[in-house]
């Protein structure tokens, strides 16, 4: 089951660094519901597949990958490092984690996003 729902993440990853949006209707349950650290929701696979569309007009996910998985019965936690190019040259870094929520089906059916910039100062260090 753990091997599995890492899996299911990696293809969500996988998607991003693409193009293909096919895979998103096995791995979401119909109202999943997403929530990304910049505080953006979209709820079912509709605005989710939307949200998708039209991030990829302007960008390129160049980097994605985990870290490391943890998990319980019902959640998995996944930290992650990504690199986004936007068009207009502009490269955006994050260091996330995504709290997800499995159906009884092993879909995903909530996924939080928390991140931080990974570009990180040490104002008092030296």
């Amino acid at each position: 089951m753990m091997r599995q729902r890492e899996e299911t993440i990696k293809v969500w990853f996988d998607m991003w660094l693409g193009d293909d949006i096919t895979p998103m209707n096995a791995i979401f349950t119909d109202d999943v519901e997403y929530t990304e650290c910049w505080g953006n929701q979209y709820f079912g696979k509709k605005e989710i597949g939307q949200w998708f569309e039209d991030w990829h007009k302007n960008n390129r996910m160049s980097v994605w990958k985990v870290k490391q998985f943890m998990h319980t019965e019902d959640k998995t936690i996944a930290e992650f490092h990504m690199e986004a190019l936007a068009m207009n040259g502009t490269t955006r870094w994050l260091e996330g984690v995504y709290i997800i929520e499995w159906d009884e089906n092993e879909r995903i059916k909530a996924l939080r996003e928390y991140g931080a910039n990974s570009r990180t100062i040490r104002p008092y260090g030296e």
